[in-house]
């Protein structure tokens, strides 16, 4: 059975509209505004952290020991405005930057750590998640001293509503793992990649299944409009 023209015409602006409706959030705008805010410390003496809970502002952890040359962690937010390729950008929301003095003499051995991400800057928080920094001695085969650090992420995946649409994510950590010698530093990036397509939202979901029942129920007429001829009254 061939379809009238104007059929053909209605059921592919249907399909098209209900995979332009899927297809259209193929890349994500960020607008990135965060907060980091450090838990208590275990472990250590004379710990603090600067601007301790504020939004887009460089924070420094510190052990205070020695008092000239501790111990230190540098976070420092990104305050990025891009566009993500889904499934293939990788979103990089701030850096830790670990310093070991020449002799460290004290240290924390875990700090928790909360960051609330507001990916598209309308005031409201999309996100929060948290992070463990591990810190222990550490003793080379060459005899020299130093201290291993560890960054884990308390959730690796989850999906976040952003601009009004839902989104899978996998939280990453580049370089979570490093040992620190005297007077040596290491950096760490905190990172999101924003995998495979958003998850549709249940509009989209009713638009896709309209049009297509839409499509079923044109074929349907066109069938009986075909069967109702003078051959089938004929019969």
């Amino acid at each position: 059975m061939k379809l009238n023209p104007r059929y053909k015409f209605i059921i592919a602006a249907a399909l098209g509209l209900a995979f332009s409706a899927i297809a259209a959030h193929a890349q994500l705008a960020i607008h990135l505004n965060s907060q980091t805010t450090f838990g208590p410390f275990t472990g250590g003496t004379n710990n603090s952290v600067t601007n301790n809970g504020s939004f887009n502002t460089t924070e420094v952890v510190s052990t205070g020991v020695p008092v000239l040359n501790p111990f230190t962690i540098t976070f420092t937010p990104a305050t990025t405005v891009t566009t993500l390729n889904l499934s293939t950008d990788t979103l990089d929301t701030g850096t830790f930057n670990f310093h070991s003095s020449l002799s460290p003499l004290s240290y924390f051995t875990s700090l928790g750590v909360t960051r609330n991400f507001d990916f598209d800057n309308d005031g409201i928080i999309d996100l929060s998640q948290s992070y463990s920094i591990n810190l222990a001695p550490f003793t080379a085969p060459n005899g020299l001293t130093g201290v291993s650090y560890s960054i884990v992420p308390q959730e690796y995946f989850g999906s976040v509503l952003i601009g009004g649409n839902m989104y899978s994510y996998a939280s990453v950590v580049a370089n979570s793992v490093g040992t620190l010698f005297d007077g040596s530093s290491s950096l760490a990036l905190i990172q999101f990649q924003f995998i495979a397509t958003p998850v549709p939202e249940p509009s989209t979901y009713a638009l896709a299944g309209v049009l297509a029942l839409g499509g079923i129920v044109l074929l349907r007429r066109r069938r009986a409009s075909s069967g109702s001829g003078p051959a089938a009254l004929a019969a």
